[in-house]
């Protein structure tokens, strides 16, 4: 791999014209060799300023190293040069979207749409972004567009299934989530989207086994794991529920949520002490995470100090509703 700046990449490559200059790059991009493929996108723009297809390459590759806002910038330059390009206005549209502005960003996007109806990505991003903005249904109806136009794509069901799913309309979403394994059986997304989605239908046992074939292929997924925990846990399986927990802090050991969901474990296996050691590095890691204050309280009170009872009390005064039920049914 080279590390070309402008003036080596020129000394190596010698003259070209901007097209040859931007299309080596490309090359060079898709081969990982990003330094090279950025010198060359530059050497383009250095010939041809307003070169389309040099700005957005080089505004993508700026994106992949995380500087979204030269990104921004160089995807602006792009579409003003070519107003009639629709995958620089994707870019530009997910740029804003990663930099916060989410209207923007679906506007943009929405824009893009316009100029490609059949533009796959387009709609798939538009979707992406609708979805954070809270409009599931139109991001279901971006989603059914797409696929109108690639109807065996996999990724694309998983993402209509979940939307569809998060409308609560389970049934629908676990037929779609199931379509979505069916193409593609070694998806673990697919799989993990469908065991949460058979988990919230109270199908416990098809969420495990489709847990199971997700981590089968995403053997380090530490938030699969998290999932089939608690569905073990709701099947009564503490010990196994425990083993899973283990393994994801094994992946991700700083992750606070896997930490409680370990507490709650010890504590229904009747563990105060065990529980309040992962409650204890839980809140370490997030102090104002009111679940694991809950139940790192839980813990000391059943230990029987003092400290836990005025953690609750203390929690229950700023309005926690289970700190207060707790504390009604005296539970220690």
């Amino acid at each position: 791999m080279h590390t070309d700046g402008p003036r080596t990449y020129l000394e190596r490559n010698g003259p070209r014209s901007a097209r040859e200059h931007n299309d080596r790059g490309a090359l060079l991009h898709c081969a990982g060799d990003l330094d090279a493929a950025v010198a060359a996108y530059e050497a383009a723009l250095g010939l041809d300023p307003d070169n389309p297809c040099a700005l957005n390459n080089l505004g993508f590759a700026r994106a992949q190293r995380g500087d979204h806002a030269t990104a921004r910038a160089l995807y602006e330059r792009a579409a003003a040069a070519d107003p009639s390009c629709a995958t620089t206005r994707v870019n530009l549209g997910n740029t804003l979207a990663v930099l916060g502005d989410l209207e923007a960003g679906a506007a943009m996007l929405g824009e893009a749409v316009k100029l490609d109806r059949t533009s796959v990505p387009a709609w798939d991003s538009l979707a992406i972004v609708l979805v954070a903005l809270g409009d599931l249904a139109a991001a279901e109806g971006a989603w059914r567009t797409a696929l109108e136009i690639d109807a065996r794509n996999a990724d694309l069901i998983v993402s209509l299934g979940t939307v569809v799913a998060a409308q609560r309309r389970l049934d629908e979403g676990a037929g779609l989530l199931s379509r979505a394994v069916r193409l593609d059986p070694g998806s673990a997304r697919a799989w993990a989207q469908l065991g949460m989605v058979l988990f919230m239908r109270s199908d416990l046992g098809s969420a495990e086994d489709a847990f199971r074939e997700s981590l089968a292929a995403e053997p380090a997924d530490a938030e699969v794991r998290r999932h089939l925990a608690t569905t073990l846990v709701a099947r009564g399986r503490h010990a196994e529920a425990l083993a899973e927990l283990r393994r994801a802090l094994a992946v991700d050991p700083d992750r606070p949520e896997t930490l409680v969901d370990l507490g709650v474990v010890h504590l229904g296996l009747a563990d105060p002490a065990a529980a309040l050691k992962a409650l204890e590095a839980a809140v370490s890691l997030a102090p104002r995470d009111e679940r694991a204050a809950f139940y790192r309280a839980a813990a000391l009170d059943l230990l029987g100090r003092e400290e836990g009872r005025k953690a609750m009390e203390r929690l229950a005064a700023e309005g926690g509703d289970r700190a207060a039920h707790y504390l009604a049914g005296d539970s220690r």
